[in-house]
Formats: C-alpha cells, sequence, structure tokens
C-alpha cells in the first residue's frame, strides 16, 4: 500500500495565547513601575526600549517554535520536525501507538483547536503530544483509522480513548 498523507500543518498559534498574555501583562506593569519611578529618577527611554525588547523576545520565541514546527502523518508514521537555529527531525511508527485521546484545553476550545496525546507504551516516551491542531476530533478520527489499517497492529492493541 502506497502511503497517504493524513495530515501536514504546523501547530496553531493559538496555543502562544498565554505567552501573549503573560508579555502584555508584564509590558503594562514594567509600564507602571517606570512611570511612578519618573518622579524620583529622569526618564530613560533606552532603559524602558530595552525592556520593551527584552519582553518582546520572550513572546516572540514561542511564537517561532511554533511557527518552525512541521507535523507530517501519513499512513505508517507521525514525523515532527522543529527547532529556530537547529532542526530536529522525529519520527513515530503508527505501529506503537496504543491509544489516541484528545484533550480541548477550555481556552483553545473557543478557537476549535486541541491537543492530540499518543500513548505508546514505549519506556523512554511513553506520551507523546500534537498540540494546538486545529480540527483535533476529526485528526483522531483518520489517525485511529490509519492505525487500525497498518498491518502490524492488531485490533486489540489500539485503545480507543
Amino acid at each position: 500500500m502506497a502511503r497517504q498523507v493524513i495530515y501536514h500543518g504546523t501547530p496553531s498559534q493559538v496555543i502562544n495565547i498565554p505567552a501573549f498574555l503573560k508579555g502584555g501583562v508584564v509590558m503594562a506593569l514594567v509600564g507602571a513601575i517606570d512611570l511612578f519611578v519618573s518622579g524620583d529618577f529622569p526618564f530613560q527611554w533606552s532603559l524602558v526600549l530595552m525592556q520593551a525588547a527584552a519582553i518582546m523576545i520572550g513572546v516572540a520565541l514561542p511564537f517561532l517554535k511554533t511557527a518552525s514546527t512541521e507535523i507530517v502523518i501519513d499512513t505508517e508514521r507521525i514525523t515532527w520536525t522543529q527547532g529556530i537555529f537547529e532542526r530536529r527531525v522525529s519520527s513515530l511508527e503508527l505501529s506503537r501507538i496504543r491509544s489516541v485521546t484528545v484533550v480541548y484545553p477550555r481556552w483553545q476550545r473557543a478557537f476549535g483547536t486541541g491537543s492530540i496525546v499518543l500513548d505508546t507504551g514505549d519506556g523512554r516516551r511513553p506520551m507523546r503530544r500534537l498540540p494546538g491542531i486545529r480540527h483535533a476530533d476529526e485528526l483522531r478520527r483518520k489517525l485511529e483509522a490509519a492505525i487500525a489499517a497498518s498491518p502490524e497492529v492488531k485490533d486489540e492493541n489500539l485503545r480507543y480513548a
């Protein structure tokens, strides 16, 4: 049987909303502190700009990490490609997956994204996670069908969660 791609994409940037919100709160706190102490010390734009740049870097890193992650699921394996400065490629054979679960965090549910959690039973990394997947339930169904159709998998090994 020829390999068919079931899914090819990147996680949704929705998973970075907490980082964006934290960055906004920290930026507001830094601004408030700078305004509060400006009566006692001369206002220094260079200091404010350095603080803002540090916060923006802290917010940009999760964004770039998500943007540079690529997930490909075909009828034989799942392949992750990750990395901003250094690329790392890892894969998981579908025959090693024991169960597939979809988790919808409350704040992601409004955006239609969820995380797919894979139980591999592997001693080194028993759980693998695909975060920020749009239409995660639909992908779970396709993934379960591909696992069941895999010649190496016996039906009793796959537990639907």
